[in-house]
């Protein structure tokens, strides 16, 4: 099964990654060409994050304010609607399925870090609310998920079973799991967030064969979709985590030395 469209915006969002760190005027030209007035707030991430590699958008200005008026009003919002103590719940609708586990629920998080930015992050998601989520979905959507062996699935109930309430839901979507893996490292979780993308990798290389057509999603029963899709990109993000995450430590090491 073919994917009939390439480059919508919100699968943009995480193989942006391999374009914004290989051709960067390539990733900006993508950019440009968007009425950002018209889009979510991936737009602003991606911009963002777009600004910190490259020092080079023309729209960081105009947005600012705008950005500004939204983190303070979403922040507070998504903290007291959506989290339950251990995680962030996929919706606030109160319904039987809305604390389902989601495996991306740290998206924005990511992108924050991903920016560079640190004490920023923090002030719109508490650090030890971040752990503690990345801790649960690592439990629960990666460890509870066919032994541990395939990556994240999509959606997971508290209760340790897979969300069978979409066809998405039970899915895994590669792209999605490398984007949590390069959140885990980004938050230290080195060991957590190889082993998460390492389920990903032996499934499709390994265990499927498909080398060079990573798929967008697979389930549990090995039936996947969507062959040579893009979001898997974001492998690169992985990449981005590691080399900000050595680059960090080794500062801490010549602030060791030098003290």
């Amino acid at each position: 099964q073919e994917y009939r469209m390439y480059n919508t915006y919100d699968v943009h969002f995480y193989a942006s990654f391999a374009l914004i760190m290989l051709w960067p005027k390539l990733a900006l030209s993508v950019q440009y060409d968007i009425d950002w007035k018209d889009l979510n707030l991936k737009f602003v991430l991606q911009v963002y994050r777009d600004f910190h590699l490259t020092q080079d958008s023309q729209y960081l200005l105009d947005m600012w304010p705008i950005c500004q008026d939204l983190l303070d009003r979403g922040s507070a919002a998504f903290d007291k609607l959506l989290w339950n103590g251990k995680y962030y719940n996929y919706d606030s609708s109160g319904r039987e399925l809305s604390n389902s586990v989601m495996s991306d629920q740290c998206a924005g998080h990511w992108f924050l870090r991903a920016s560079g930015l640190e004490e920023e992050a923090y002030q719109a998601f508490p650090k030890e609310k971040i752990r503690c989520a990345l801790k649960s979905v690592f439990d629960l959507n990666v460890m509870s998920f066919s032994e541990g062996h395939m990556g994240a699935v999509n959606g997971m109930r508290p209760e340790g079973v897979p969300d069978h309430s979409s066809v998405q839901s039970d899915e895994v979507w590669i792209g999605v799991v490398y984007g949590l893996a390069a959140t885990m490292i980004h938050e230290g979780m080195l060991e957590e967030g190889m082993r998460t993308a390492e389920g990903c990798y032996r499934t499709v290389w390994e265990r499927l064969g498909m080398a060079f057509q990573t798929p967008e999603a697979y389930c549990e029963k090995n039936i996947y979709r969507s062959l040579a899709y893009m979001r898997p990109l974001s492998v690169w993000a992985m990449q981005l985590a590691l080399n900000t995450s050595q680059r960090d430590n080794s500062v801490l090491a010549k602030t060791v030395d030098i003290d």
